[in-house]
């Protein structure tokens, strides 16, 4: 599984804080909802160079902040623990999604903790989903894991050290084109605020799932209407990333590999196939 999320104490916010308030809905015993006001600005430069069309990414985002901040602020999860996300998804309900004329977007985001599985007590599995009326909607599937046990998962892996470097290409350098079928490389620029906004030791997940959204667009000429990404490994950092996609007339399949192992994959579409 691959980390999306990153400790809770250093992941309430990415660079910008898409959520600014929440308050629970309902404890009926089958789950628990909860609302969270949500507010993407027009100036986030993931909005660049089409300043009017919300990025999925952002709209990815903002689950992903509104689920920390539930289980932080709201179930009394704790500052410590790490959330290891294995499946994420998230469906636009128009195509595409635009600013308002002026300002924000601004919504009211319901989400629903349909499964909370608990080991020694203490939650560890998550299923969440996420409705943004009108908007949009998603889900995602979690482990929690304490700040001992992530050290533990991971203490071979290499973590970010001070020295910063920036990729020399895109974030899809193309290096194959045949027919359908694309290789490419992942250029990673490390100095970028928004997925390197604390220290890692692994790829961020936010930036495989963005490159996906940006393979499709380049292919077909607007953003995913659906998109999920799986995360069956951690993708290392540091480590060449090789990506392939095979595309359909309507959307396309994602792989991100090291070396002999899948560390992401993905399918979009410029339908809603979430049914």
């Amino acid at each position: 599984m691959a980390l999306i999320d990153g400790s809770a104490a250093h992941r309430s916010t990415r660079s910008e804080s898409l959520v600014w308030a929440i308050e629970p809905a309902s404890h009926d015993g089958e789950g628990q909802t909860w609302f969270a006001d949500v507010e993407i600005p027009r100036s986030h430069w993931l909005c660049h160079p089409v300043p009017d069309v919300i990025p999925v990414t952002l709209l990815a985002e903002a689950f992903r902040q509104a689920g920390l901040a539930i289980c932080v602020a709201g179930l009394g999860m704790g500052q410590s623990v790490h959330f290891i996300v294995s499946r994420m998804t998230v469906v636009r309900e128009s195509d595409p999604l635009h600013f308002p004329r002026f300002g924000a977007f601004v919504g009211r985001l319901e989400v629903t903790f349909a499964e909370i599985g608990y080991r020694k007590g203490a939650p560890h599995v998550l299923s969440v989903d996420y409705v943004l009326p009108g908007v949009a909607s998603g889900h995602v599937d979690a482990r929690i894991l304490t700040d001992r046990d992530y050290r533990v998962l991971r203490r071979n892996a290499v973590p970010l050290d001070d020295e910063i470097r920036t990729s020399l290409t895109e974030l899809v350098e193309v290096v194959e084109r045949d027919g359908d079928r694309l290789v490419a490389r992942l250029g990673v620029n490390e100095s970028d605020p928004f997925f390197f906004d604390h220290a890692v030791d692994h790829l961020p997940g936010m930036l495989l799932l963005h490159a996906v959204a940006r393979i499709h667009e380049d292919e077909h000429g607007t953003p995913p209407r659906f998109l999920t990404i799986e995360f069956p490994a951690f993708g290392e950092f540091r480590v060449a990333t090789t990506v392939e996609a095979d595309f359909s007339g309507t959307g396309a399949e994602v792989a991100f590999t090291q070396g002999d192992r899948t560390v992401a994959t993905a399918v979009t579409d410029t339908r809603d196939i979430s049914g």
